[in-house]
Formats: structure tokens, C-alpha cells, sequence
């Protein structure tokens, strides 16, 4: 090699490692801003799964008559599993419901009371304008987020009529299914003394106990409630335990508020016998020869009131109260024990479910 060709050679050696090094410290400074804004972009879901694909035209169909804009795009938050057969399970179907009609959903299962507001802020961030955070214990999260975004709609199931500009509550008046309850409870227990167990003693729950409690009077005058909190939505454990002391004390038939604690009665009732009932879905696959009733909150047309208020520009401070007048409340026989209701306790069910339909009955509420 030459005198020219080795100076040629050295001149771009020095180019060639002179770019490398300023590549290498442009990745180096690039990287972590790129991770951070990947770790940051949108919330962890599971978005709802479709029930079959739909054809070209059934699609297009179903997405004219969505709603237009941010109100399509409907994000739901559930602190647990989305096939727990009861509140997380039922909230789930109900956005399947709106995702058929051509609605952009996403699901976040299992998030914690403690992640709440991240997983809220990062929805909203993302364009979604209709969020709901399904579960009591989100209220505080809710209230927060929703004040840094006030064009975006949240709502949450506080059942305790607390709302803001854009925060609407919505009821579970579960009072009214366990009304209907206590009529069938009251003639399959055998000592007359009922049990009900909360996730917590909030009015939703503690209505539940009282209203079943008058029912059961109706029939049988004599009968007792024996109630409890385990203090907990999840914990069946500690749930079973509780039911089982109930159960030392004569009570033989259950009710219960939260997925825990109602597992947990019906594994208390598999042990010492009696009966329980299903929360929210129908859970008697869980317990075939003791759920004998299904408590149902049927919540689709919750979310479709919600969309069409939106729409109506009617959804400030609204507290939605949808129950057995509206379809959404309904008690029914579960599947093992429709041959056992006698035509007397079938009729009642129905006789009843009309009346309180219809107003001329007025179920209780005694929320504490």
C-alpha cells in the first residue's frame, strides 16, 4: 500500500469509528426515554373477548348506530376475575354486550384499590371517554382522576348516591332480589334462622339482610336474621368461617353480599347443610345441591342508560337505579332446584316480582 493509499485508508478509519462512537451515544441517551414512554402509554388490558366474528355488514350495521366519538370507546375497571360467575363476571358480559354493538371496549381485571388511579388516568390519557370503575372500593381514585379530566365521563358502583359534574354513581338494589329471597328462604330452612354475610356493612349490603329478613316474615313470622362483615370482597377463608360459626348458632339458609362471602357460605352449607344463594350470577356450579336460588343483576342495560344519557348530554350527577321494574334485579331458581320449588313457592316468586314491578309492592331499604 502506497503513501496516498494508506493515508486514504487512515482518514476513513477515523470517519467510520467517529460515526460509530456517535451512533453508540445517541442509542445511549435515546433508550431509557424509549422504555419509559413504552412503560407509560396505555393501561395493561384485557380487552372483552367477542362472541364470533362478525360479518362485514353486521359490522357496520353495529357500528352506525354507536355512539360517534369519545363516548364509543367505554373502558371498565373490575377488581377481580372476569369469570368469577358473579359481580366481575356479570359487569364483563355487559360490555361484550357493547362491544356487539360496535363500541371500542377494553377490560382491567384484578386491579387493586392501591393501582386504581393509574390504571383510571392512563384510560382517560388514552382517549377513552366513558370509564367505569366497578367496585366500591375505587371511590376515592375516581373522584380524584375525574377532576384532572372533566370532558371525560366516569362512573363508579358506589350505591350511595355520591356524584360529581362528570361522576355518575350507580345503585345495586340488590334489597329487592332479596325480598324475593326470603319468600323461598324461609319455607327450605329448616330452623327458621337466616344468615346473611357482607364483603363490607355498606347500604347495599346491609339492605340485602333486612329486606330478605322481611320476605321471610311474610311466610314465617318467626324467623331471625343473624348477620355479619367479613371485611373483605374476596376473602372465602375467612368468609367460610364466619358462615360456619352462623351455622353452630341454627342458621341453615344464606345470603350474601360479594363474591367471598358468598362462596364461602356455600361451602359452609356443603360442610354443616342448609342452603345458600348466588350473588350477582348463577353460581350454583359451585354447589349444585345447596345454591338453591340465583340473585341476578343483568347490568347491560345499565351501561346502554349510561351511553344514551351521554349522548343526551343528561349524565352529570346522575345516580342510576335500575331494578326489578327495569329487568335488571330478578331472582330465579337455580338450575338444580327448579324441580324441587313447589307450585305455591313458584307463584309467590312470580306473584311477587310482579307487584314490586309494577310498585303496588314497595320492598324495604334499611341501609344500616
Amino acid at each position: 500500500m502506497n503513501f496516498a493509499s494508506q493515508r486514504y485508508f487512515v482518514l476513513s478509519s477515523k470517519r467510520f469509528f467517529h460515526s460509530l462512537e456517535h451512533a453508540l451515544v445517541s442509542f445511549a441517551l435515546t433508550a431509557p426515554l424509549m422504555m419509559l414512554s413504552a412503560c407509560s402509554s396505555t393501561p395493561t388490558t384485557s380487552h372483552s373477548p367477542s362472541d364470533s366474528p362478525m360479518s362485514a355488514d353486521s359490522s357496520s350495521r353495529a357500528t352506525s348506530n354507536a355512539t360517534k366519538g369519545k363516548a364509543a370507546k367505554f373502558a371498565l375497571i373490575i377488581n377481580g376475575s372476569p369469570t368469577d360467575k358473579s359481580w366481575n363476571q356479570q359487569a364483563v358480559k355487559a360490555t361484550q354486550a357493547l362491544k356487539a354493538k360496535g363500541m371500542d371496549v377494553a377490560v382491567s381485571e384484578s386491579v387493586s384499590p392501591a393501582d386504581a388511579e393509574r390504571v383510571l388516568r392512563q384510560y382517560a390519557e388514552a382517549g377513552y371517554g366513558t370509564i367505569v370503575a366497578h367496585s366500591f372500593n375505587y371511590g376515592d381514585a375516581v373522584f380524584k382522576v375525574a377532576k384532572e379530566f372533566p370532558n371525560v365521563n366516569f362512573a363508579w358502583a358506589g350505591g350511595i348516591n355520591k356524584t360529581a359534574a362528570n361522576v355518575a354513581d350507580y345503585d345495586q338494589p340488590f334489597y329487592q332480589g332479596a325480598y324475593l329471597v326470603g319468600l323461598i328462604g324461609a319455607k327450605l330452612s329448616k330452623t327458621g334462622k337466616l344468615g346473611a354475610l357482607y364483603g363490607f356493612d355498606i347500604p347495599v349490603c346491609h339492605s340485602m339482610g333486612e329486606a330478605m329478613l322481611a320476605g321471610a316474615k311474610t311466610v314465617r313470622p318467626d324467623a331471625t336474621l343473624t348477620s355479619a362483615a367479613v371485611g373483605n370482597w374476596d376473602d372465602v377463608a375467612k368468609a367460610k368461617e364466619a358462615a360456619l360459626s352462623q351455622a353452630e348458632t341454627g342458621v341453615d339458609f344464606w345470603i350474601g353480599c360479594g363474591q367471598g362471602p358468598t362462596i364461602g357460605q356455600i361451602e359452609a352449607a356443603k360442610t354443616k347443610g342448609g342452603y345458600a344463594t348466588s350473588y350477582v350470577g348463577d353460581m350454583s356450579s359451585l354447589g349444585p345441591q345447596v345454591v338453591a336460588l340465583n340473585l341476578l343483576w343483568k347490568i347491560e342495560p345499565l351501561f346502554s342508560k349510561m351511553i344514551e344519557d351521554i349522548q343526551a348530554k343528561k349524565f352529570a350527577n346522575r345516580y342510576y337505579k335500575l331494578g326489578v321494574a327495569d329487568g335488571v334485579i330478578d331472582v330465579e331458581a337455580a338450575p338444580g332446584f327448579k324441580n324441587k320449588l313447589t307450585r305455591e313457592q313458584a307463584d309467590a316468586l312470580k306473584t311477587t316480582r310482579a307487584k314490586i314491578a309494577s310498585g303496588e309492592l314497595t320492598v324495604p331499604f334499611v341501609p344500616k
